[in-house]
């Protein structure tokens, strides 16, 4: 009993320590790691993706799950009604989405309301990061498209991240290893399909502005070349419904008393008897 007491101490220890941190908590904190230098690139780069993907998305009603209100991510968006939902709460400004204090895993929302859903880095900062993604599928219109933006963890941000989270206490390495093909799996089996699978932003997570910028040739050869070691991975996925296909009663074998020893109806109409004239 002594040594279980201690085995469960020491894992409650480690999970606070390192583990997956409080995303109400450590949203605060990973807002202004977002407006760092190398976050503010990061964010760059990423928005290039999300214009380009929101330029030919139409509809009414447009959500934004990010971990900084002021990333504007749907600003290329043409959908007039955009707003966006936090643990904390976020006043609104002119200029950006309406925001409002609500769980990201158990949105206020009725079912089939949203046409687009932009998770950024959202995913991999949940707990229940599966759970997200049923109440965004709940949430979404038939044909609606939701943006997974996230952290990829075959990348040099990820090989940092590895070593980072047991030296560091920051929240931008208190997230977990959420890698693209996990998340499409996911999507899949909540009937998603993938239109759009891409990465970028190839510079390691380093404060210095001058290395980061001595560093951009990384980003035209990972471009030019595709390389699969972007620091986040961008996914555009549409909800597939079936179509419902309604059937058509026939109502020419149409009888209720067939099978009860009724007679059964005529499949058609007799036809009527011709009238000749008398011949004189």
């Amino acid at each position: 009993m002594v040594g279980f007491s201690l085995i469960k101490r020491f894992t409650n220890f480690f999970e606070r320590r390192y583990g997956v941190g409080d995303y109400a908590r450590l949203r605060p904190a990973l807002a202004s790691w977002l407006n760092t230098h190398y976050g503010q690139l990061l964010l760059k780069e990423e928005k290039t993706y999300l214009d380009a993907a929101l330029s030919d998305v139409f509809g009414y009603h447009l959500l934004e799950l990010s971990i900084s209100d002021d990333a504007h991510l749907s600003d290329a968006s043409r959908i007039r009604h955009r707003f966006s939902l936090s643990p904390d709460f976020a006043p609104s400004y002119q200029g950006k989405p309406l925001g409002a204090q609500a769980e990201i895993d158990n949105l206020p929302l009725a079912s089939e309301s949203v046409d687009v859903v932009i998770l950024h880095h959202t995913l991999e900062f949940s707990q229940r990061p599966h759970l997200m993604l049923r109440e965004v599928s709940r949430v979404l219109m038939p044909r609606g498209r939701v943006i997974v933006v996230g952290f990829n963890p075959s990348s040099l941000f990820g090989l940092f991240k590895a070593v980072a989270r047991f030296t560091s206490c920051r929240p931008q390495w208190r997230h977990q290893n959420l890698g693209k093909r996990r998340v499409l799996d996911w999507l899949r089996l909540l009937d998603f399909e993938a239109l759009q699978q891409s990465q970028g932003f190839y510079r390691p997570p380093l404060t210095h502005p001058k290395v980061l910028r001595y560093l951009a040739w990384l980003e035209i050869i990972g471009q030019k070349l595709h390389l699969p070691g972007g620091s986040f991975y961008f996914i555009v996925a549409r909800k597939d419904v079936a179509a419902m296909t309604p059937l058509k009663p026939n109502w020419q074998t149409f009888g209720p008393m067939v099978g009860l020893g009724g007679r059964e109806p005529a499949s058609r109409m007799p036809e009527p008897i011709s009238r000749q004239k008398p011949k004189l």
